[in-house]
């Protein structure tokens, strides 16, 4: 038995889409920890393994030991990684390397950011796991002859490069290619790129046969052996014509030099020096270190690096991968006066890269590194000081499409002298520029009505232009040459600014508390499910930032509450809100904001059919709220509102559920907030709902029931009765949870003291609350009843009479009204229908039947069902035919059937609902259930 809240459970609508039931499965499997070693899975299985690890464990605090594990089941034979999505994970160096080690030659994407364990070992790792040579077929090798002279000058004699079985011969501007076939051994490919035929070369081609000499073990002179590499991997022995000595220096304990370099002191202060790189070919493309800038180094020293690009030690990052794409932010912590960006763009990234992102970075200088980079199209810069001075270099990228010079720092961004002038350099100088963020900077120039920089774009707008929060309002201007815009001027723009600053946590949280005044104060805003999704998606990113979470929950609430959100979201998309709610309630369960925001946005979901799937979290999350003894917050949230937060969708769940509420300490909480307030001698609206949640979760839960006595409840019960005797909603409370707890044949033992015994019989005369406070009263006391006199003799003392309290319940029941409404709910009549069996005291018997009688009638849709379904029909009719019971029985017997066979009839008991009349019409001729 249960407070009556007249809810009902909403209908478990299912996304049945192709796309959603594989996340849920891929979600199950990473959940369950379900091992995938031998199975083979196709690339894209294997990428959304990894997005939903991520999303899983995104902000979780697991051991790195975890995520190796799981990374562990992937292997490249038979199920490939492309997209290593590992940004916020607990990746550590030896993990990585152990990744890339499997997957070197499939993986496309690398995403380390804010990786907090790794190591300047993990940039080491990069730089030299992935283009090891895994498979000599598909190696490639470059080498170089350079001399130089007796004042340091030097020239390259001639280069040569080895692809696919041909070998590219540069020397004085002309290039020569010759078909060499496939070449597998270092020594014959050496060979064949004519190294040996160098004599000054001599001395390397000896130290070439002295190692070949010392990893076979036989004189090269003597009889020759090849190792063949065989297509599975295995390596086989093979004699290979004398003549033709090209040993193949290739097994699994002798991999290639990545590099190799043999100095010749030519005389006269000549050097000629000999150069030679092997490698093979990666697929990275795309390389994000993001956040992890503590994988770089803290400084830069001139001489710490070589200036020569063809050196082992020329660059930051491998010139050997071909990346397009190339993101690092935050990269402050060096020395500012180092051109760290000349040894960050390698001679590869000259014609490769065709995307840089280096936000929120130390100055660039005057940024002329960059003029190098042949092939960008997105150069993006946002919140780097000083830009000013690199303006005249950027411009002569000419084949950006995508430029972003946007800041949150008024002291970079106002710091252009010349804004139209150079504004108007940008746009001129960029033919191919599409894409133009020049928020927080004063490029717009002085207001007007248009921007002056922008005038030769007026035929030919940008498809987007980031203005928020520029210079003189810039957003506000009546002619802007743009299909997008991101300012705060209107609804697009501001949805617009926080699409564009998804990433940003500065703008985004400025431009999020623009969307909420928005939502506030205009009267219709017409884009609700573009909104939601930004804010849903800022929640994930950003569950640490509060301020973050704070204004997108404000506009949750809105969104939430709006008619869209009552017509048109599915049951998906609830649960999506209510998981980043709790997501944000959690991680910032002390502040009260937060706490407000999501309680407010949560009451207007149905409870609890919409929150089932998040049952355990939502609970912990309402009992913190409960426990949290802030009267000034709770006041705050209002009456309707905090009556929510006290879990009162227990009621409405099965009893797994309620012992999840248990075992979650609610007894325990509610009982300390109850105690507080005895300390106080107050009885509030805290004090009743505390009472009122025990109530529910203890309904037809007995190992709550015994939680409440174990934790010393029954001494709160009569603590509250002395001290507020007079207050009707708590006494109802109280009763109610107690019938619950009679209801338990082990632990009424436990209610049998003359003390309590003597309260609940003094109890059935009360008129508070109507007759719910008598009614449990009663209720109680026959459930003890029906446990039999001689329990009663042996447990109370002599004084304690039954008799009498039997008396004074038959009394009791006998004034109440038939038709009195009633603030209590019902999931079964089982409890009700064991006080009817023959050997139960007849007054108890006369509760159980009144009971029947009230229900039907006044709530007959609900009740008439549940007599029926629980088997009470046949129980009826058996007491209504038995002559030796009271009549008063029988009569109540019969009008409970009456009542079901009118409801029967007609569908509906709408006469007999505020009618006292008890009468049983002589023509009513009962019809047998039996």
């Amino acid at each position: 038995m249960s407070p009556n809240h007249h809810k009902t459970m909403g209908s478990q609508l299912a996304d049945n889409s192709p796309d959603s039931l594989l996340h849920n499965c891929v979600q199950f499997v990473v959940k369950e920890g379900i091992d995938l070693r031998g199975v083979s899975l196709p690339q894209e299985i294997c990428d959304l393994l990894i997005q939903v690890y991520r999303e899983t464990h995104l902000n979780s605090e697991l051991m790195s030991e975890s995520f190796t594990k799981f990374l562990s089941q992937f292997r490249s034979n038979n199920s490939r990684i492309c997209s290593a999505k590992f940004a916020d994970l607990s990746v550590t160096d030896e993990t990585l390397e152990s990744f890339l080690e499997e997957h070197s030659k499939t993986v496309t994407h690398l995403d380390i950011s804010n990786c907090s364990h790794l190591t300047t070992t993990a940039l080491q790792h990069i730089n030299t796991i992935l283009t090891r040579i895994t498979d000599p077929r598909k190696l490639q090798r470059t080498v170089r002859v350079v001399e130089e002279g007796p004042v340091h000058e030097s020239r390259v004699l001639y280069t040569k490069t080895y692809a696919n079985g041909v070998i590219t011969t540069t020397r004085d501007n002309c290039t020569v290619d010759e078909n060499v076939g496939l070449i597998t051994d270092d020594y014959g490919l050496t060979q064949a790129m004519g190294v040996f035929d160098d004599p000054d070369f001599a001395d390397f081609k000896a130290k070439k046969i002295r190692e070949l000499n010392g990893i076979r073990g036989f004189d090269y002179e003597g009889e020759a052996m090849a190792i063949d590499y065989s297509y599975d991997g295995a390596y086989r022995c093979a004699t290979v014509d004398a003549n033709n000595k090209s040993p193949i220096c290739v097994h699994e304990g002798d991999s290639y030099k990545s590099f190799e370099s043999f100095t010749k002191n030519m005389g006269d202060n000549r050097m000629k020096t000999l150069e030679m790189r092997t490698w093979q070919s990666s697929p990275l493309q795309s390389l994000v270190i993001g956040r992890s800038t503590h994988i770089l180094p803290d400084y830069i020293e001139e001489d710490g690096l070589d200036d020569e690009e063809f050196s082992s030690h020329s660059h930051l990052i491998n010139p050997l991968l071909s990346i397009r794409k190339l993101v690092i932010h935050e990269w402050n912590s060096i020395d500012t006066s180092a051109p760290y960006l000349k040894y960050l763009i390698n001679s590869q990234m000259r014609t490769t890269l065709q995307h840089l992102d280096l936000s929120n970075g130390c100055s660039i200088d005057d940024g002329s590194p960059l003029n190098q980079l042949q092939a960008l199209k997105t150069l993006i810069l946002y919140n780097c000081p000083k830009l000013h001075l690199a303006i005249n270099n950027i411009i002569k990228i000419t084949t950006l499409r995508c430029l972003d010079i946007s800041s949150t720092n008024d002291r970079y961004g106002h710091g252009y002298k010349h804004p139209n002038k150079q504004l108007t350099l940008i746009v001129n100088s960029l033919p191919d520029l599409t894409r133009l963020d020049i928020s927080g900077t004063n490029l717009a120039g002085p207001r007007c009505e248009y921007i002056p920089g922008l005038v030769s774009r007026s035929d030919k707008p940008l498809e987007y232009l980031g203005l928020y929060n520029t210079a003189n309002e810039a957003a506000y201007r009546r002619t802007i040459p743009a299909l997008k815009v991101s300012g705060d001027a209107t609804e697009e723009q501001i949805l617009t600014g926080c699409e564009a600053y998804i990433d940003r946590v500065e703008f985004l949280r400025r431009t999020l508390n623009d969307l909420f005044h928005c939502f506030r104060f205009e009267t219709n805003f017409h884009n609700v499910n573009r909104a939601l999704d930004i804010v849903l998606v800022s929640m994930a990113r950003h569950l640490h930032e509060k301020q973050i979470q704070i204004a997108a929950s404000a506009s949750l609430f809105y969104i939430v509450k709006s008619d869209e959100a009552k017509h048109k979201f599915n049951i998906k998309v609830k649960r999506l809100i209510i998981s980043r709610l709790l997501d944000a309630m959690y991680e910032h369960r002390y502040d009260t904001t937060m706490l407000r925001n999501g309680s407010l946005t949560l009451i207007h979901f149905k409870i609890p059919s919409d929150v089932l799937f998040e049952y355990s979290r939502l609970v912990e999350i309402l009992l913190h709220i409960v426990i949290n003894d802030d009267d000034d917050f709770i006041q705050r949230l209002g009456p309707i509102d905090f009556s929510y937060v006290r879990p009162h969708c227990p009621a409405q769940v099965d009893g797994d559920q309620k012992t999840i509420v248990g075992d979650l300490g609610a007894i325990d909480k509610m009982l300390s907030l109850i105690d507080s307030r005895l300390q106080r001698n107050i009885c509030d609206e805290v004090m009743e709902t505390a009472w009122s949640t025990m109530w529910n979760v203890t309904d037809e839960t007995p190992v709550n029931c015994e939680r409440f006595l174990n934790q010393n409840g029954m001494d709160y019960f009569v603590s509250c009765m002395h001290s507020f005797p007079n207050s009707a909603e708590l006494l109802r409370n109280m009763m109610g949870l107690l019938g619950n707890v009679a209801e338990c044949e082990k632990l009424r033992p436990r209610l049998m003291n003359a003390d309590y015994i003597d309260r609940f019989v003094e109890l059935l005369d009360s008129e508070s609350d109507g007759i719910e406070v008598s009614y449990n009263a009663a209720g109680i006391l026959s459930h003890i009843a029906s446990d039999g006199e001689y329990k009663w003799r042996q447990i109370l003392p002599f004084d304690c009479k039954r008799d009498h309290m039997l008396d004074r319940m038959g009394a009791a029941i006998g004034r109440w009204k038939i038709n009195s409404k009633r603030n209590i709910n019902y999931r079964s009549f089982e409890p009700i229908l064991r006080l009817l069996k023959s050997s139960i005291p007849s007054e108890a018997q006369y509760w159980a039947v009144w009971a029947l009688a009230n229900l039907t009638r006044v709530y007959s849709q609900k009740y008439c069902a549940l007599l029926r379904d629980d088997k009470g029909l046949e129980v009826l009719e058996a007491l209504a035919d038995n002559e030796s019971i009271p009549k008063t029985i029988r009569h109540l017997s019969s009008l409970t059937l009456y009542q079901y066979h009118l409801f029967l009839k007609d569908g509906h008991l709408t006469e007999l609902e505020n009618s006292e009349d008890m009468t049983i019409p002589d023509d009513f001729v009962r019809q047998s259930h039996r």
